[in-house]
């Protein structure tokens, strides 16, 4: 049945949800952290998990505004024309900004520490045509493709951690400081958001959740962001303990110098932390599938189509499009720079939105008619 191939199950989209916003920043995690909060690091971390959660909270809230509608159907209801409108344009201008910034980190990466002598525009247009084709066939196998690889990547990553334990020489960085410093707290949390950055989508995938299977998947999307906090705090661990904080701060891909240490003699790959590298990379590309794919599903209800067609050849077209973006970026450093410009502006976007589409849910739907009552002795 059509129905049946149409939709996800709870645990594909909780693991799509996490693959929304694993796939940027987690090569730079924790560096912003501890350059800007320093000892209260630890706290700012808490501080963006706990965000995190309240986040999901409110975007599970504007899902259940009409669970069978997508975001920009909903909106449509709900907004009047000029507010619909600038919510659809700051929405492609959100989801088209992430996919860069992604396939940028991972292409000075991927220059950095394996092909020094590769022009970096090969790398990102082989990336951007995975990405492409990954998304080529719309939600449900983008999501169990997602869900094959998932997985077994973040299995072997905790593996990878445990093997870094006898390495933590500075295991006294570990320990939470009681120092508290609110304006340090405040300023490494929000440096360090980005790593949280692409939970918003949660609204846009819940009509492909059949409606027996929406508790479940509400269900499963906290699981997801305790597991995936439980693992960007071991992250947090493994590469305070093996690079000092002092050190920290000046590298420019904290986590993959750590797992560099790992050496298992015997092994095809001498250093066994570079392969994690790689699976990385492929959460980078769901990344930017995803981001492929919320965008076009933007554009299609604005220009009223719903063919696999239409959506294909919008999905060419942003593929060169966010492509011909990411070619203009010559360095890491630009794109530090344009994240760090652009990241309050998505903040602010995906705080105030949630808040004030409730909002004028609630107070704006219509009442219904009271009934009219039938006189006594009438029937």
């Amino acid at each position: 049945m059509r129905r049946t191939t149409r939709h996800i199950s709870p645990l594909q989209y909780a693991i799509v949800e996490t693959t929304a916003f694993m796939g940027i920043g987690i090569f730079e995690f924790p560096r912003l952290l501890i350059l800007h909060a320093g000892n209260n690091a630890w706290w700012g971390f808490l501080l963006d998990w706990a965000a995190a959660y309240g986040g999901a909270w409110l975007l599970l809230k504007v899902a259940y505004v009409a669970p069978r509608e997508t975001l920009l159907g909903m909106t449509r209801r709900i907004w009047p024309g000029p507010l619909y409108w600038v919510f659809g344009i700051l929405d492609e201008l959100a989801h088209l900004g992430l996919p860069v910034i992604a396939l940028t980190q991972f292409t000075y990466l991927i220059v950095t520490f394996f092909l020094p002598n590769t022009a970096p525009w090969m790398i990102e247009l082989v990336l951007t045509a995975m990405a492409a084709y990954i998304a080529w066939w719309d939600l449900p196998v983008l999501a169990r493709t997602i869900q094959v690889i998932y997985i077994p990547v973040m299995v072997i990553s905790l593996a990878l951690l445990v093997l870094l334990a006898p390495h933590l020489t500075d295991s006294y960085a570990l320990v939470p400081s009681w120092n508290f410093h609110v304006s340090a707290i405040v300023s490494g949390g929000y440096r360090s958001f980005y790593i949280f950055v692409g939970y918003e989508a949660i609204p846009i995938f819940w009509p492909y959740v059949q409606p027996e299977a929406q508790a479940r998947a509400r269900q499963y999307t906290y699981w997801a962001l305790t597991l995936s906090g439980v693992f960007y705090a071991l992250i947090f661990a493994a590469t305070l303990g093996t690079e000092d904080p002092w050190y920290l701060s000046h590298l420019e891909w904290p986590g993959v110098s750590a797992l560099r240490l790992i050496s298992v003699t015997g092994l095809l790959i001498d250093k066994l932390g570079l392969l994690i590298v790689v699976l990385w990379g492929l959460l980078s590309l769901f990344f930017i599938s995803i981001r492929f794919w919320a965008i076009t599903h933007v554009a299609l209800p604005v220009i009223r189509k719903r063919s696999l067609t239409w959506y294909r050849g919008i999905l060419v077209g942003l593929a060169a499009t966010v492509l011909g973006m990411s070619l203009l970026i010559p360095n890491i450093a630009t794109t530090d720079k344009w994240t760090a410009r652009l990241m309050p502006g998505l903040l602010a976007f995906i705080v105030i939105y949630p808040v004030a589409f409730i909002i004028t849910a609630r107070f704006g739907q219509k009442k219904p008619k009271p009934s009219a009552k039938v006189p006594a002795g009438s029937r």
